[in-house]
């Protein structure tokens, strides 16, 4: 009975011993400490590309919390992670997701900021896409695609015009007809170069004849506008006698017409006695009456004696 019992107590020893090895064993499989606590906050992206479950977070480096869900809400992309509950997110750090290996592996990273507000347990944060080795080798086989394309409109092009024979042929006589064209200007050019040269020649000695002549009349020319001068300075004194004389003769017409108007003199009195001028026409036009009989019937003179 005893030996039953000793056997029955290693059995159970030995499968306790089993399970606390199993459970520690899941805990370092998993890298989890059953003593550590954690906070969960969900993180929304553009895109997470190769970023799956039970990928790292780390906090400046340094592995404090794992992905544990990604679902697609709308248009954005949420990612639920599990961060341990002594790390505080101030509200202006950075998070993105990041690519740390050649096959397309990611994390999440963050780097904390120094704002004294923080992120509470459950908030929902907005993070930044890193592009990766995954987004390069797509954009290589877009590149690739778009040579291609390139590549066949080149192609089609060369058939169109160099690899066409119609093309070569136009080509050729084009060559052929500049060619021409280059010997008739080396012609042309050869023969009126001579002519050219000569004309320069004689342009030259004309210019020089007309410096020479603007060299000989530029001191008569000086003396001409000096001359000039002294008339304008002339002209100029004489404008001002000329001005004395017309304010002269304004005074000697005030004057005249002040005594005109007056009828203190025999001017004034004919200019101003209207019966006079009355009569004075009347005597005119009678006096031209007479001799106007004289001139036409003669005088006729009649002398009575005593």
């Amino acid at each position: 009975m005893k030996k039953y019992s000793a056997l029955y107590f290693s059995v159970g020893l030995v499968v306790i011993l089993a399970v606390i090895i199993l459970v520690f064993g899941v805990f370092f499989l998993n890298e989890k400490d059953p003593r550590e606590t954690f906070n969960t906050f969900y993180l929304r992206f553009t895109q997470v590309s190769t970023l799956v479950i039970d990928d790292p977070v780390k906090v400046n480096g340094v592995k404090l919390g794992k992905v544990e869900k990604i679902e697609l809400s709308g248009h954005r992309v949420t990612v639920t992670i599990r961060l341990r509950t002594d790390v505080k997110i101030p509200k202006d750090s950075e998070i993105r997701v990041q690519n740390i290996g050649i096959m397309g592996e990611r994390q999440i990273g963050m780097i904390l900021g120094d704002s004294a507000e923080y992120f509470a347990p459950n908030d929902t944060i907005n993070g930044q896409f890193d592009a990766g080795i995954a987004e390069a080798i797509g954009l290589a086989g877009e590149v690739c695609d778009s040579t291609k394309v390139l590549l066949e409109s080149v192609k089609q092009a060369l058939n169109q015009t160099i690899v066409n024979p119609d093309f070569q042929e136009r080509f050729k006589t084009l060559l052929i007809k500049a060619e021409k064209l280059e010997d008739r200007l080396m012609t042309m050019l050869n023969t009126t170069d001579p002519q050219l040269k000569k004309s320069l020649d004689g342009l030259n000695k004309v210019t020089v004849k007309v410096n020479e002549l603007i060299d000989g009349v530029k001191s008569p020319v000086d003396n001409l506008f000096a001359g000039t001068d002294k008339l304008m300075g002339n002209a100029n004194n004489l404008v001002g006698e000329l001005e004395g004389v017309t304010k002269h003769l304004d005074e000697l017409l005030s004057q005249v017409q002040g005594k005109l108007d007056s009828k203190n003199n025999t001017a004034g009195l004919l200019l101003n006695d209207r019966a006079l001028h009355d009569d004075l026409v009347k005597t005119v036009h009678s006096a031209d009456s007479l001799f106007r009989v004289i001139l036409k019937d003669g005088l006729d003179i009649n002398v009575d004696l005593f």
